[in-house]
């Protein structure tokens, strides 16, 4: 997730290079064009006017894009909530004699929040997390093709050797559910495909207002032509850019939900409430954003 620190220049450069890169040459190729070509003349209200439409449509992209970013990072915001009350259910309505059982279900769901996060980025069930589990569980875990699943299957089959009535059951199993309901909706999130026309046809479209606006400013040195087209086209793209990352919030960018941070925090707030005594610190901003 990007902080409220000032975004450093290079990033916001190698975010829409390419498109820049292409202007670029684009622009080249129409103004030597503008020596061998008798182009008609195109008013600049015109080409003004495709660039208001585009600008609407652009906005309306990245409120897309937004919201989606928005929604996954309420999933999370609910899984911090459940996770919490998840352990302070445990807490509260076993008795001294399940404590250890307490302690290997709250640990565990540890693991199924970083388990979670890694499932959501495609990365491997990480090593660090088995010192909250046995060696044996973790390659149970390790092997699975649906690892945060499995485990939310072990804990359900703690919660039945607990010591407990009905109704504190049907509470800490409820609170389970509501876990699994978030990690399907991050799932949802993760899954489906931004419709890909949609970008294409509005990255053509750009282009296409770089044609129009080419030809309007057919007039103005080469020199000052290029520029002005390259200063024109850089905030769209840069728009477009920022939409395309925030469509996609768990895949390894400085705009994801910081998934990693959260994990670690739901860790710190699980093993204080448990009283440890090794409880590690919140994760540290990579430059200008967090994971």
């Amino acid at each position: 997730m990007l902080l409220a620190n000032k975004l450093p220049l290079k990033y916001l450069y190698t975010s829409a290079s390419k498109d820049i890169f292409l202007v670029t040459v684009f622009t080249v190729i129409a103004t030597v064009a503008h020596y061998y070509v008798e182009f008609p003349s195109i008013p600049i209200a015109i080409s003004a006017l495709l660039g208001t439409a585009i600008s609407l449509i652009l906005s309306f992209r990245l409120a897309q894009s937004y919201e989606r970013w928005w929604e996954a990072r309420k999933i999370w915001g609910a899984v911090v909530n459940d996770s919490r009350s998840l352990v302070l259910q445990l807490l509260s309505f076993t008795q001294s004699s399940d404590r250890q059982n307490v302690e290997i279900m709250a640990k565990r769901h540890i693991v199924w929040v970083e388990a979670v996060a890694l499932m959501l980025r495609k990365r491997p069930i990480d090593i660090t997390i088995k010192k909250y589990i046995a060696g044996d569980e973790y390659l149970v875990y390790k092997e699975a093709s649906h690892a945060p699943l499995l485990i939310m299957q072990y804990q359900m089959s703690s919660l039945l050797s607990l010591e407990l009535n009905s109704y504190e059951k049907m509470q800490i199993d409820s609170t389970m559910v509501r876990l699994v309901s978030s990690m399907g909706q991050a799932e949802r999130i993760k899954n489906t495909v931004f419709p890909s026309e949609y970008q294409r046809y509005l990255h053509l479209s750009i282009y296409l207002f770089l044609g129009f606006i080419s030809i309007s400013l057919a007039n103005l040195g080469h020199q000052w032509e290029i520029l002005l087209l390259i200063l024109i086209a850089a905030p769209f793209f840069l728009l477009e850019k920022a939409a395309e990352h925030l469509q996609d919030p768990f895949e390894n960018r400085p705009t994801d939900v910081p998934v990693s941070s959260i994990s670690r925090n739901i860790e710190i707030n699980i093993l204080t409430l448990l009283q440890d005594e090794n409880i590690p610190g919140p994760l540290k901003p990579k430059d200008f954003y967090i994971d």
